[in-house]
């Protein structure tokens, strides 16, 4: 949640993510009824920042299963696009069929806190999932902590190029809060460490891996000696990967990808990027039903807050159980 629209190299895995969503929508019948110890039978929604990720297709895959053990009716519909003005119609539409609860993850933290506030207000209760949101209205956030994230990441970096030079990040724009928590986690890591000099971000505002790319390309050819680079999530990371193989520097180039994609793990078996941060979506849409349930049965001791822990992935440790786990689908 986090920093997700369509590009041609992920064109193959975005259609088969479209396809199993039936045009960004589906749900699902219940094997039982469970209605979270009230023996009613529930309904959960589930808005995607957008249906065009491997995050979010593992996330909803997670979701799904949670629902069908518990004998939950699941709704899955999400935006084409990642773009609140996409969001937001699909958001009003979800809370039109009055499900018993919605769990979204917000594509602007601001821009949909109104909408979601006019959902509580229908007596539907909301949770966030990934990205956050402006309000007081949720009634919890499960995410990855994306601060604790980039300083993982970065902390990464520097142990695989330990003498020092620039560093830059890949940015998406600002108000995306799960990539601005990244950065933050970033540059904190960089705090005190001289040997370091942490160039201005990179802003690939369309979210492309094409302008991803460019981008990190002029980066490369203006700073001969860029040591490492922090990609924020699947698309730039496909961007900065394809840079570094074009400038002849794989291996040379320490290269962070955020988020632990098929094509993320092949481009870190095969050097272009150095290390992943996994957030783990299939548990957190898991998660997510289990809470929601909570909730719906009445228990209001549910934190407003739950950060989980992000996962550093290596070549070191891929083939290890929980580094399996938490590749992307």
């Amino acid at each position: 949640m986090s920093r997700r629209t369509t590009r041609a190299a992920l064109a193959a895995t975005a259609t088969a993510a479209a396809l199993t969503l039936s045009a960004c929508s589906s749900s699902e019948a219940p094997a039982s009824d469970n209605g979270g110890g009230s023996g009613k039978h529930r309904t959960i929604a589930f808005i995607p920042g957008c249906t065009c990720d491997p995050y979010y297709s593992t996330e909803i895959a997670g979701f799904k299963a949670a629902a069908k053990a518990a004998g939950v009716t699941a709704i899955v519909q999400g935006p084409a696009n990642f773009q609140a003005s996409e969001q937001i119609p699909v958001l009003q539409a979800v809370a039109q069929k009055k499900p018993d609860a919605i769990v979204i993850d917000p594509t602007d933290a601001t821009a949909l806190a109104a909408p979601i506030a006019a959902a509580v207000a229908k007596g539907i209760p909301v949770m966030t999932t990934g990205n956050n949101v402006n309000s007081d209205k949720i009634f919890t956030a499960i995410a990855a902590s994306s601060v604790q994230g980039g300083k993982l990441g970065a902390q990464e970096l520097m142990k695989q190029k330990p003498e020092g030079g620039k560093v830059v990040f890949v940015h998406i724009k600002p108000g995306i809060s799960s990539i601005d928590d990244r950065e933050k986690g970033y540059r904190d890591a960089f705090v005190g460490q001289p040997q370091y000099k942490v160039l201005p971000n990179l802003y690939a505002g369309n979210d492309s891996a094409t302008q991803a790319a460019g981008l990190v390309q002029a980066a490369i050819t203006a700073n001969p000696d860029l040591v490492a680079i922090f990609a924020s999530n699947v698309i730039t990371s496909e961007g900065a990967a394809n840079a570094v193989k074009a400038a002849g520097k794989t291996g040379k180039i320490a290269v962070l990808g955020y988020d632990a994609s098929p094509q993320e793990a092949t481009h870190l078996k095969d050097g272009t990027l150095t290390a992943l941060v996994s957030q783990n979506p299939y548990q957190i849409g898991q998660l997510a039903v289990e809470n929601a349930l909570k909730y719906l049965a009445g228990d209001r001791g549910i934190p407003k807050d739950q950060p989980l822990v992000p996962l550093v992935l290596t070549k070191d440790n891929l083939n290890e159980p929980a580094s399996q786990t938490a590749l992307y689908k």
